[in-house]
């Protein structure tokens, strides 16, 4: 259920509760100690458990938007109550294999999550916008009274959540409502990640900033353009999620990209 009210001809507030519930998946039930790259860590056998739960989870939503004509910006907000989440437990290692981690589904009674997401956008001229955006996102379990092979913490993160994360940059386009080209410059910008699962051998994973270059060209009404360069200045970092079987691996480097959207 949502609801917005108009506070004046500038400001829209919004606001909304929500109920869901998600049942276990097959490979949540019933995997056989089979090899998954789930895990940040990568070398992970998991075993299902056919008596897990469904989750159930309790939502609230706000928000707020401005819009001033040539300056617009915006922020939402929620908070999630989740009974019986789906977590992975630890049961085995292998010593003669480093970061080798066998987990089994199970229930938790009680984790959270709650975060945000923002924006802004500016008209410096008829020609150029600046813009802005972040998101961010806090996972906890608050029920982890279960023992463990690697931790016997009673409370921790959730594994898998990305740090804070924003974007900002310049973007360049035709002086109309609806442009047919534009060229982006940006830069996105992601914090270092200390929030992590130890019992799942979660590891940190420092902050980085990378810059990107983006166009699109509509050709005509059924034919969009689009190319750019990702990480052009050669970054090396990795991101939080990313694989860390053995030694891992780094993100690639500079990458060019085109694609063509035919609509019709």
């Amino acid at each position: 259920m949502t609801t917005e009210r108009d506070l004046d001809r500038h400001w829209i507030l919004s606001s909304g509760v929500g109920y869901a519930e998600r049942p276990p998946t097959l490979t949540e039930m019933y995997a056989a100690q089979t090899f998954l790259a789930i895990l940040q860590q990568g070398f992970s056998f998991v075993l299902g458990n056919p008596n897990l739960d469904e989750e159930r989870l309790y939502q609230i939503d706000i928000g707020l938007r401005g819009d001033y004509g040539n300056t617009r910006v915006g922020i939402h907000g929620y908070h999630k109550w989740v009974h019986d989440y789906i977590i992975y437990e630890g049961f085995a290692t292998f010593p003669s294999l480093p970061d080798s981690l066998g987990v089994v589904f199970t229930n938790t009674d009680f984790a959270t999550l709650a975060g945000f997401e923002t924006y802004g956008e500016h008209d410096i001229s008829a020609c150029a916008t600046a813009f802005a955006t972040m998101s961010y996102v806090e996972g906890r379990d608050h029920s982890r009274n279960r023992p463990s092979v690697v931790s016997s913490s009673d409370e921790e993160p959730l594994p898998g959540i990305s740090p804070l994360e924003s974007r900002i940059g310049v973007r360049f386009h035709e002086p109309c409502p609806n442009p047919r080209y534009g060229v982006e410059i940006a830069a996105r910008i992601v914090d270092n990640q200390d929030r992590v699962a130890s019992s799942l051998l979660e590891r940190e994973t420092p902050g980085f900033t990378t810059y990107d270059i983006r166009s699109f060209y509509q050709a005509c009404d059924n034919l969009l353009l689009v190319a750019g360069v990702e990480n052009f200045t050669d970054k090396q970092y990795r991101e939080h999620l990313d694989l860390r079987t053995g030694s891992g691996v780094f993100q690639p480097g500079a990458s060019f990209y085109f694609g063509v959207e035919v609509t019709y």
